[in-house]
């Protein structure tokens, strides 16, 4: 099968990090998920000790995710904090954001800064405090910034007047505080990763970053 998880563990076995034949064997496991049509970075255990301790921090919020999306206008104000309460609608696999809480909503926290505005658009970065399902699309639709070629959240106008059919959203940005121990993870205490070409940045957009590793 060609998903995500087949060619990671694909890729240890051709290494010979993963023996699927072996006594016991572990199968290497996805320790974060993104939304369907949205790209970036992933994180993976190839054993149980990295999986549990990986959980373990993602829970406790010890791992920053900063993601890239681009917006049907202009963010107001430009860069803040949104929060709000997220239900989910199990049936049409959609959320509803509300200002107070209510019975099987969760709280959603993302931090946002608007990088640089152009025709129409804008480029923003989201910092997620909490990772809810459809979190970033959700809340910058609420806020009426819609991310450009969201078909379930956006204006399906401006999702037309440019051809977009994939929400702009992209996890490009990843760093590992771990505060408290990690164990046999502690090697990537205070590192970062960082994907420096998305398309949709490089299509509308003429930022350069500038990120320290």
């Amino acid at each position: 099968y060609d998903t995500l998880i087949a060619n990671i563990q694909a890729h240890c076995y051709l290494k010979g990090d993963w023996n699927p034949r072996g006594e016991n064997s572990f199968a290497p496991a996805l320790c974060n998920r993104i939304d369907r049509n949205t790209g970036g970075i992933v994180i993976a255990a190839k054993n149980a000790e990295a999986l549990r301790i990986m959980n373990e921090k993602i829970k406790n919020r010890e791992i920053d995710k900063y993601y890239l999306c681009a917006v049907c206008g202009t963010p107001r104000p430009k860069s803040g904090t949104l929060r709000g309460f997220i239900f989910k609608d199990a049936q049409k696999n959609q959320v509803y954001v509300r200002k107070m809480s209510c019975p099987g909503a969760k709280e959603a926290v993302t931090e946002y800064r608007t990088l640089q505005t152009k025709n129409g658009l804008s480029l923003v970065e989201c910092r997620l405090l909490t990772g809810r399902t459809h979190q970033i699309r959700a809340q910058m639709a609420d806020s009426g910034a819609p991310l450009l070629g969201d078909g379930k959240y956006g204006a399906e106008r401006i999702n037309r007047q440019y051809g977009e059919k994939g929400q702009a959203l992209y996890s490009y940005r990843l760093r590992f505080d771990f505060p408290t121990d990690a164990g046999i993870l502690n090697y990537l205490k205070g590192r970062q990763f960082f994907v420096p070409d998305v398309d949709f940045v490089k299509k509308y957009f003429d930022f350069d970053f500038i990120v320290d590793i």
